[in-house]
């Protein structure tokens, strides 16, 4: 197994969010991606310069460049270590007025994604 090349900081207590979690992590078969729930390893967020409310608020995402990607460009970076996915991270890459498009709707997601599972937005 290599070193992964991405950490991806994510939600371990969000059912919507573990169903497409789990979904990457079976793909990631190569170990790209170095999986960080936040719920279990909130020392890690501080670690990489992120609160817990900012994780909590929307994706969190150290690319392959080590830089910080949050949002649709975090899934992105996720995405480009993934079989099948990479496809779907370079045609977005190409045509860049989709990216907005969708990190317009992943927020409006974000916003409701707590209520939506019976959790307490974090202040």
């Amino acid at each position: 197994m290599t070193t992964p090349k991405v950490t991806c900081f994510h939600d371990g207590e969000c059912p919507l969010c573990n169903l497409e979690i789990n979904g990457m992590k079976k793909l990631d078969k190569a170990g790209n991606i170095q999986w960080v729930d936040i719920t279990k390893e909130p020392e890690a967020l501080a670690a990489a310069g992120i609160t817990y409310k900012q994780a909590m608020a929307r994706i969190h995402v150290i690319d392959a460049g080590q830089q910080m990607q949050t949002g649709v460009r975090g899934f992105i970076a996720v995405w480009k270590q993934l079989p099948y996915y990479h496809l779907i991270a370079g045609l977005l890459e190409r045509l860049p007025f989709l990216i907005a498009i969708m990190d317009a709707g992943y927020r409006v997601f974000a916003y409701y994604r707590l209520p939506l599972t019976g959790k307490k937005r974090v202040e």
